[in-house]
């Protein structure tokens, strides 16, 4: 390609304005501006290393890089724990507890009709006895633990609710003790009773007007309540 005596003046200007010291160059012949483009690259090549006068900024930084590595799902793992939550072992165990709850409700429908209409629930604490909330009363509140402990079926049955649970979370965190997805939330024998409640697991998964059971109805469920009262403990950032 042949280079122009106007291309050339072109790039020596470029050149010349980025450099402390200007290139002539000269117009007289095509050996010449041959002559010019070398001086022009040699000139540039020098002028761009720095001396030992010049300041050259040092790059630091205030704290050591981290890196976090998150670690392949293990395969045997995760199905262990979906088949302790999400499905198999937990609910298996929550519609052992309905069958037994609704031979409660039965009784507590006849002797307490009103009672048995309101807006209440039942939770396991970490002595394996059935605490109530909700909206009642106090005397209400107490009545219904009282009934609900007499129960020893009951009891049995869902006493078993905060070790199955744990147990599928633990398996969510079983390479490095942090969780994805049911394992990523902080719960304890200690503070279940505060954060789960299975009168609410059941009605969610249960549909009397079906007799069926809604196995993502109560996944759903399950999760809505972590979300909100569980701390997000184990999760990774």
């Amino acid at each position: 390609m042949e280079i122009t005596q106007n291309a050339l003046k072109e790039i020596a200007t470029a050149q010349a304005q980025r450099q402390s010291k200007p290139v002539e160059v000269s117009k007289s012949s095509t050996g010449n501006l041959t002559d010019a483009v070398s001086k022009v690259q040699s000139q540039t090549l020098a002028d761009d290393i720095y001396t030992k006068a010049e300041h050259i900024p040092k790059v630091t930084y205030d704290k050591p890089l981290e890196l976090t590595t998150v670690l392949a799902d293990d395969p045997e793992l995760l199905d262990k724990m979906t088949n302790t939550i999400s499905f198999g072992e937990l609910p298996i165990q929550i519609g052992k507890i309905r069958d037994e709850f609704q031979l409660f409700m039965n009784d507590l429908e006849t002797d307490s009709p009103t009672l048995a209409q309101k807006d209440w629930g039942f939770s396991v604490d970490e002595n394996d006895k059935l605490v109530v909330s909700g909206d009642i009363t106090e005397d209400e509140r107490i009545y219904l633990e009282e009934k609900l402990n007499e129960n020893e079926d009951l009891v049995r049955l869902a006493k078993e609710v905060p070790d199955i649970l744990i147990k599928g979370m633990e398996y969510d965190r079983g390479n490095d003790g942090k969780g994805q997805y049911w394992g990523k939330y902080d719960v304890t024998q200690e503070n279940f009773k505060d954060i789960i409640d299975i009168k609410e697991l059941m009605d969610a998964s249960y549909h009397p007007v079906t007799n069926s059971y809604y196995a993502f109805d109560y996944q759903d469920n399950l999760g809505a309540q972590l979300a909100w009262k569980a701390e997000v403990k184990y999760a990774y950032e």
